[in-house]
């Protein structure tokens, strides 16, 4: 008579043991289950309310983005027929309703533009400091430059130049960091700093290609700063 090999007998009993163990792991599962169905009634419906809130949430975004969308395009076509002052009303009523969607920064810099061009520096002030006291985007640094312009119609010199510094420090354009860097050379010459601009331009002249045909605008601004120091 042959004799069972000892393995046999141990595989035999382990498999039992994951058999016992799984089955001991279900009927414990279900207790629980069945002492918690409140609990786990209430888990449910929470879970499906937040997944049908996201999916609500998500639809809501969306259609208040192409709300948004449709709206400023009506108000371009206000601009385009030189109604202004009924595109300033549009877009202020627009930032009241769609000012939490991704059109907000588009809005903000066409009013403040407008509001530059009649001469309103202040409003383009308050509409335009949320996104443009902190250039780092590309349409934050947009702002910050109508910003500037802003304080210089008001006379505000150091803020107008330390924002055009800013935007020289932030982007990543090599025209936007000369733009900015000779706006606030003019702005350090005009009140008597001639040797702050002259460092300015000298800035820019070394962003510049040696055969660059700038160079010899620059080269001459500082020239005549330095003409009119020595007199």
């Amino acid at each position: 008579m042959s004799k069972r090999h000892p393995k046999a007998r141990r595989s035999s009993q382990g498999t039992h043991d994951a058999d016992d163990t799984f089955v001991v792991g279900v009927l414990e599962a279900s207790n629980w289950a069945k002492a918690n169905q409140q609990l786990m009634t209430v888990g449910g419906v929470l879970l499906v309310l937040m997944i049908a809130g996201g999916f609500y949430y998500v639809n809501y975004r969306s259609e208040m983005n192409v709300r948004a969308a449709e709206s400023l395009e009506t108000i371009y076509q206000s601009i385009s027929i030189n109604d202004t002052e009924g595109a300033k009303i549009d877009l202020a009523t627009f930032l009241d309703r769609f000012g939490s969607t991704a059109y907000d920064g588009e809005a903000r810099l066409v009013l403040g533009e407008l509001y530059l061009e009649s001469g309103d520096p202040q409003q383009a002030l308050a509409v335009l400091g949320p996104i443009g006291e902190r250039p780092a985007s590309p349409i934050a640094l947009q702002a910050a430059r109508l910003l500037a312009q802003a304080y210089e119609q008001e006379g505000r010199w150091q803020e107008a130049e330390d924002t055009y510094l800013a935007i020289a420090d932030q982007s990543k354009l090599d025209f936007q960091v000369q733009d900015a860097r000779v706006a606030s050379a003019r702005i350090r010459n005009s009140q008597g700093d001639g040797d702050g601009a002259i460092a300015l331009y000298q800035q820019v002249l070394s962003g510049l290609d040696a055969n660059s045909p700038e160079r010899g605008e620059f080269e001459m601004r500082i020239e005549e700063i330095r003409s009119a120091s020595a007199n």
